[in-house]
């Protein structure tokens, strides 16, 4: 399949959205005359798409088919980012360590659990335990070693506290959102609420305090300091 007819695409698009920015300043007479959020946004989008470098992947009309499918499902945007978010995660989970002896993802070794099995254990545990056990994963945490060794950043700075929630995120922690006040929210959580303060205490170099929430579902921490 080649990825030269979706840039053939993109070009057409970009065109006709710079005609009509083009026309919109003709009739009204100013330069400075800019498309609807939607538009300019999709504009941007578009030439940050033909910055990236373009190649040609074959694969079997099977997987070209799954592909669409998904993207008529909106779960891609198109068949170039659902191929280009593949790599990445190939590459984020370390695929080609994994093996018959086990699944590794960068320096960890993976299994795939249940959550009634984690939900078992931590039966077993009383808050207090399940924080201190969060302090000491978060302590030897691997994601720690990612942000470092990867992006070059320190998991305990401010400005990487994004970078590390994305990428519990990605592995599985639940749906989790920073606010400008330090507001954590995690929304499906695999992992009870005193487990993961502990751990991002631990993880962050931050106190932080739980606030309670109206839905269980959900798990709310504030960083205090």
């Amino acid at each position: 399949m080649s990825l030269r007819f979706e840039e053939s695409l993109l070009m057409r698009e970009k065109a006709e959205l710079e005609a009509k920015q083009k026309k919109l300043r003709k009739d009204k007479e100013d330069d400075g005359a800019q498309l609807t959020k939607n538009d300019k946004a999709r504009l941007d989008e578009i030439n940050e798409l033909l910055k990236k470098k373009i190649i040609s992947v074959t694969m079997t009309q099977s997987l070209v088919n799954h592909i669409d499918d998904l993207v008529k499902e909106r779960a891609g945007r198109s068949r170039a980012q659902m191929i280009e978010d593949s790599v990445r995660w190939f590459l984020d989970f370390t695929v080609h360590k994994w093996n018959e002896r086990g699944i590794y993802v960068n320096t960890s070794r993976a299994v795939f659990e249940s959550e009634a099995m984690s939900s078992l254990f931590f039966s077993k545990l009383t808050p207090s335990d399940q924080y201190d056990l969060g302090v000491t994963a978060g302590g030897q945490s691997p994601i720690a070693d990612v942000v470092r060794l990867i992006y070059g950043e320190a998991p305990e700075k401010v400005a990487s506290r994004g970078l590390v929630l994305n990428l519990l995120q990605d592995n599985g922690w639940g749906s989790i959102s920073i606010n400008e006040q330090g507001l954590i929210v995690i929304s499906s959580p695999f992992y009870p609420a005193p487990f993961i303060r502990g751990y991002l205490e631990s993880l962050l170099k931050v106190k932080i305090k739980s606030v309670e929430t109206n839905v269980k579902e959900n798990v709310a921490l504030q960083i205090v300091k």
